[in-house]
């Protein structure tokens, strides 16, 4: 029996579903979330949606973020859902104390360390977890509502970069226009994710260019963000969202970083790739991970440290 197939057969004859994320949810994270609940509430069946973080901001305009909370069940659930990631670690240290998960589903699109036991649905050939979310719900048969087609269109337009990155597949177009054809509101995102900016974000932008450097031979470019320019922007981390993008589209450079100062002495690290650096492999150094082209860490230290770091760590990917 396929996975797929094992995975509705749980759906089918569970009636309690706990649907979790990583920490610090992306678009994908919260958008697979919303548009799996949403539906396997629709079959009748009673749904928590957690997550140890808050919904960010620049989220909150999908159809019922609302409902993904910072408390877990005080009841067992048949099966959990755990999406976009495969441990518990990466859930956070609550949900890896919650006793009632019943079976364990994993679906996700990263390259697997040491995932939970249980259901792995784990394609790293897909675009986004909402993708193999799809294609569960596809082997159910069950029709999508306008709301979590939204949600699942959020989670693949996001981690594709607006169908720019080098995992926008065949697949990827043919689900998203499955999704459309369901209702999914295209417009509604483009206009809340692209277009709807707080001006705090563009000033933290002018500080944080202003760092712009280059290193390896205009092969890597860095952008650091500090804590005094989140205060004097009056911006907040979640405006970061994309910075890295900036340098990584500069001509002749290979990979982007983008460093910020959070609070005590971490150092948050987003790395983009064009693709001949596998930047998930150097993010694994440090405790963090992702994809080859797109990955992220936190280090220790002030910013100059931890890019020399990051910068040894690429010397020997680089040659």
């Amino acid at each position: 029996m396929r996975t797929e197939e094992m995975i509705a057969s749980a759906i089918k004859h569970g009636e309690k579903f706990l649907v979790v994320s990583h920490m610090n949810p992306d678009g994908d994270a919260i958008g697979s979330s919303i548009g799996l609940s949403l539906v396997l509430e629709s079959m009748g069946k009673r749904v928590f949606t957690y997550n140890e973080s808050a919904v960010p901001a620049l989220y909150r305009f999908i159809p019922h973020s609302q409902r993904i909370t910072q408390e877990l069940p005080r009841e067992e659930v048949d099966v959990t859902f755990v999406l976009d990631c495969s441990t518990e670690e990466r859930v956070g240290e609550k949900f890896k104390e919650f006793a009632g998960k019943g079976l364990v589903v994993v679906a996700d699109h990263h390259p697997p360390s040491a995932p939970m036991e249980g259901l792995h649905l784990i394609r790293t050939d897909a675009s986004a977890t909402a993708e193999l979310i799809y294609d569960i719900l596809a082997e159910l048969d069950v029709p999508l509502s306008p709301e979590s087609a939204t949600a699942l269109y959020v989670a693949i337009m996001t981690d594709t970069g607006s169908f720019k990155f080098s995992n926008t597949t065949s697949r990827a177009l043919e689900v998203a226009a499955q999704l459309l054809s369901f209702g999914a509101n295209h417009r509604l995102i483009v206009e809340h994710i692209y277009e709807s900016f707080p001006p705090e974000r563009f000033r933290l932008m002018a500080m944080a260019l202003g760092t712009l450097h280059f290193l390896k031979e205009g092969k890597v470019a860095s952008v650091w963000v500090t804590r005094s320019m989140f205060q004097e922007a009056r911006a907040n981390d979640e405006m970061t969202e994309g910075f890295v993008d900036i340098p990584r589209s500069i001509r002749g450079v290979e990979v982007a970083m983008l460093l910020r100062e959070k609070d005590g002495c971490d150092i948050r690290v987003n790395l983009r790739s064009r693709g001949k650096v596998d930047v998930a492999d150097i993010a694994s150094r440090f405790g963090g991970g992702g994809h080859p082209n797109a990955a992220g860490c936190t280090l220790k230290g002030s910013l100059i440290e931890a890019e020399e770091c990051l910068l040894k760590a690429l010397e020997e990917a680089m040659g």
